[in-house]
């Protein structure tokens, strides 16, 4: 009777716990679901910025508007449209010394001044 139950003693410690093979697979499922979630965020944020670039040039188009209907010529600079309320720029964006471009994360939006006639802004 002794001889029986030593071999079902040593199945229930070879049943406890994994292998090394089950680690290393499921060690490489994380790892192709890991690059999966990466290659998906990251066209996510390329899709963030083209939106946040492409909403500042339709404010900025508007904001030209509103600066000539105010002032009677268009703006020269993104700093004209800001200092007269007509423009409010996201909060991570800075505008170059020069005041014709306009800098987000992951985007830029460049206004093309043209004498006398409505400007251009092109998001880059």
């Amino acid at each position: 009777m002794s001889t029986t139950a030593q071999p079902s003693r040593i199945r229930q410690q070879q049943d406890e716990g994994f292998t090394l093979v089950e680690i290393l697979i499921a060690i490489v499922l994380v790892g192709i679901l890991s690059a999966v979630a990466v290659v998906g965020i990251s066209s996510l944020t390329d899709k963030g910025s083209k939106s946040a670039c492409t909403a500042s040039l339709d404010a900025s188009k508007a904001a030209a508007t509103v600066y000539y209907a105010d002032q009677s010529a268009f703006p020269k600079t993104f700093t004209d449209m800001t200092s007269i309320n007509a423009l409010t720029l996201p909060s991570d964006a800075t505008v170059s010394d020069d005041g014709l471009t306009v800098s987000g994360s992951g985007w830029t939006l460049i206004m093309e001044a043209k004498g006398g006639i409505m400007p251009t802004f092109v998001c880059k």
